[in-house]
């Protein structure tokens, strides 16, 4: 199996790219080009949860495989409009691809600490047709605080229990909790 995912830049920019918290103005570099080229020949998706907006749409416009955000809530008004979450367009283009888009369960990508607002997330996703594209992510290591009270990957079922509550059904949450990500993996 190998490596399957990878992300090109984390937190702090580098050689290949600008990142969401540093240089955001920055996109691929040439290496950077080259080096995804590289990981899509391997069949390494993209992952650009960390990536800054200009090299998100520069991963994009050459994407010959399906791109993933492992880990990105919404930024979109309302939810939590952090620029380390996706917009709904850049939500869309990962989903064109058949790539996926992970949950983030940290409570500061969420934008509140309640259940409700997790399942916003969730809630939106789905609305941008977003059933075979949604799935959980987690960033679950190095985060201070979880939402919906949370403390790490024991408390998913719970998430998956909100959902349920509210009236999602068993091949759906199948989808989000498994299929999704196991198709792409």
């Amino acid at each position: 199996w190998g490596v399957r995912l990878l992300t090109p830049v984390w937190n702090n920019a580098n050689a290949l790219c600008g990142s969401c918290a540093q240089e955001p103005e920055r996109g691929l570099s040439a290496r950077g080009v080259e080096f995804v080229a590289r990981m899509e020949e391997l069949g390494i998706h993209t992952d650009v949860s960390h990536i800054s907006d200009a090299g998100f749409w520069d991963v994009l416009r050459r994407a010959k495989r399906p791109v993933t955000a492992s880990h990105s809530n919404s930024r979109e008004p309302g939810l939590c409009p952090h620029r380390r979450n996706l917009t709904d367009d850049m939500f869309r283009a990962i989903r064109d691809t058949g790539g996926v888009v992970g949950l983030n369960l940290y409570r500061g990508f969420v934008g509140g600490a309640s259940m409700d607002a997790l399942v916003a997330h969730v809630e939106h996703f789905l609305h941008l047709d977003g059933e075979k594209t949604l799935c959980i992510g987690g960033d679950l290591d190095g985060c201070e605080a979880l939402a919906a009270g949370m403390n790490g990957a024991e408390d998913v079922p719970q998430l998956y229990e909100a959902l349920e509550e509210r009236g999602y059904g068993k091949a759906l949450l199948e989808d989000i909790f498994w299929n999704n990500l196991r198709r792409l993996l």
